[in-house]
């Protein structure tokens, strides 16, 4: 795992090192890559846990299904604050895009 991470850093920072001699196209690739890469991660950790939520539910409700109502709403509002991670990360990836 360190042996990749040292051989994705010594493949980037020759990008890194033209970016800070003035080559503007470098730097504005990176930001792109940096923003892919946020809305990517976030897209990832958000579906992650909603299938952990939704997966939850089930499983509560084959357990007792007269607690469906309830755990689905339960389900419902927890699946709006795990959206929220994936906007962070579409925020994240605006500002990198417009701002930066």
């Amino acid at each position: 795992m360190m042996k990749r991470l040292m051989a994705i850093l010594t493949a980037i920072m020759p990008a890194i090192a033209m970016a800070a001699e003035g080559e503007a196209s470098v730097a504005k690739g990176l930001l792109y890559l940096g923003a892919g890469l946020a809305i990517g991660l976030a897209g990832l950790g958000a579906g992650v846990g909603m299938g952990h939520a939704v997966r939850g539910t089930q499983e509560g409700v084959a357990r007792n299904p007269n607690a469906g109502g309830r755990l689905q709403t339960l389900m419902f509002i927890g699946l709006a604050f795990i959206e929220t991670i994936a906007l962070y990360g579409l925020l994240i990836a605006f500002i990198l895009l417009f701002v930066v």
